[in-house]
């Protein structure tokens, strides 16, 4: 697929932010889940004081909780995503995508574990919106001039 210019999509329409919501809650409770897996497997506070006995001891200790990190704060890298509707195209994060070469675009949400992803299908590929903030929303006000019902649950 050839490289798309800025000019070739045209006017900006609309554009979805980073959900920061979302991804400070994600990061906070996967923080708080490897910690707490951190202390419970080598024994509690009890095997944690052992474990600061002897040199290898401290060293797997900090490898433990430097890879525990990495794992809980890896939502943040979530803070950099955007997706902007253009007139005859989008951009999602940084990479530019005609209509043309897309195709029509779908959204679809799925649950994985207690997390719910949302996807954005086209025909070309699928992109992750799942920490954008109402990517739907956006697309219909950009391109069908109207806005997503917030929930699809009917209230009486």
């Amino acid at each position: 697929m050839d490289k798309v210019s800025q000019e070739q999509l045209g006017a900006p329409l609309t554009q979805a932010y980073p959900d920061k919501t979302k991804i400070i809650l994600h990061t906070v409770c996967r923080t708080a889940i490897a910690i707490f897996l951190d202390f419970a497997c080598p024994g509690g506070i009890q095997g944690i004081g052992r474990m600061f006995a002897d040199i290898k001891g401290i060293v797997i200790l900090l490898i433990l909780w430097a890879i525990s990190l990495a794992i809980g704060l890896f939502p943040l890298i979530h803070l950099k995503d955007s997706l902007v509707f253009y007139e005859n195209g989008i951009c999602y994060n940084g990479m530019n995508y005609l209509h043309s070469h897309l195709g029509s675009i779908r959204f679809r949400d799925f649950q994985s574990g207690f997390i719910i992803h949302n996807m954005m299908d086209t025909d070309l590929r699928t992109f992750d919106v799942t920490f954008i903030k109402r990517p739907k929303y956006y697309y219909n006000h950009a391109y069908l001039n109207q806005a997503a019902p917030q929930s699809s649950q009917t209230h009486f």
